[in-house]
């Protein structure tokens, strides 16, 4: 294949990082950008080198690829054209508004043949990966992503604005499917829910728990993972990766403690020994790689070679499933009054 052409419909906050990024990248043609607003798609256009469509319908027989980052609303809408004709779409995350619609446009893409990939772009963060490196079989995970409200995504609640991030991550992290959840929120600003919180039970046996709010005087966003080799902790903002892990030794004979305990005159004096001697801990830094590039590569990557991306239009749809399970335990339990209607578990 020669260069891969590529628009970029929709080239807001987010969508004209996309463009930027794509008019820069080495084998690709950045066809056009789409947006219905003039001045800002004109804009955009000329600042990376293309030209500015108030719709996509010229555009399609003329790509190889689109991204679509318009309003989750309308992500239905806009990638369905490209779809049908068998165009490779990748689509911010969440993949549509709710999971019907969500597997609705995957079928599609399967039938039609159609690469669909999915912006669930912490995949890519080099400090997840890096965690991903350092744990073994997840035992516990816990993930909390909060921020301050920015008026921005008010079409969608913070499920899918947010959490819909840790619950790919954890999907990923424990290759297994969701057997219960158990969720509440509150709503402040609205319309949708600012601030949710769910315990997700997986058939392997791992539990995860995710807190998201959109109501937080300060951005944070990490993930904590208790595996069968030790602790592993990730920013995912500063990139700093945290592990801890059994020595050596005590991995290979836990029972070796109670013989250290037996020995030692004073056990007290030991927890000046745990965290050094039978207890290593490592610190590291993940790269500063951009996360968003990484994404765009694997898609370009995925159209010349005819293969699947790292983050399908399947692994969005679970996601989408268990979001929608998370909002349906929300409804029985109202963190305002603390009224519970009926079983709060939403079992599958």
């Amino acid at each position: 294949m020669n260069s891969v052409r590529i628009a970029v419909v929709g080239v807001g906050a987010l969508g004209q990082h996309h463009a930027r990024i794509l008019s820069t990248m080495p084998g690709v043609v950045l066809t056009g950008v789409v947006d219905s607003r003039e001045t800002q798609g004109r804009e955009i256009a000329a600042r990376f080198g293309t030209q500015w469509h108030a719709t996509s319908d010229s555009l399609i027989d003329h790509v190889d690829g689109v991204v679509v980052a318009v309003p989750t609303v309308a992500h239905d809408a806009v990638a369905r054209p490209f779809l049908e004709r068998g165009k490779a779409v990748l689509i911010e995350k969440p993949l549509a508004h709710d999971y019907e619609t969500a597997l609705r446009m995957h079928r599609l893409a399967q039938f039609r043949r159609a690469l669909l990939q999915v912006g669930h772009v912490e995949r890519f963060n080099p400090a997840f990966e890096l965690l991903r490196e350092k744990i073994g079989k997840p035992l516990y995970v816990r993930c909390q992503r909060v921020s301050p409200y920015t008026f921005r995504s008010t079409d969608i609640g913070v499920i899918h604005d947010l959490m819909i991030h840790d619950i790919d991550l954890a999907l990923s992290l424990t290759g297994s499917t969701v057997e219960t959840v158990d969720a509440f929120g509150a709503v402040t600003f609205g319309p949708h829910e600012d601030l949710a919180m769910a315990r997700l039970r997986m058939a392997n046996g791992t539990v995860v728990d995710l807190t998201a709010s959109r109501m937080n005087p300060s951005a944070e966003r990490t993930i904590q993972v208790w595996s069968d080799t030790g602790f592993v902790s990730a920013d995912l903002q500063t990139r700093k990766v945290t592990s801890w892990a059994p020595c050596a030794a005590m991995a290979a004979n836990p029972g070796m403690i109670r013989d250290i305990v037996a020995a030692t005159p004073n056990p007290l004096t030991l927890k000046d020994e745990v965290f050094s001697k039978w207890i290593t801990n490592e610190q590291l830094q993940a790269s500063s790689a951009d996360a968003l590039t990484a994404e765009l590569q694997d898609f370009v990557s995925s159209i010349r070679e005819q293969r699947r991306p790292r983050v399908s239009g399947e692994d969005a749809v679970a996601a989408m499933e268990v979001a929608d399970r998370v909002l349906a335990g929300m409804t029985s339990w109202s963190w305002q009054t603390g009224s519970l209607q009926g079983d709060r578990r939403f079992v599958a």
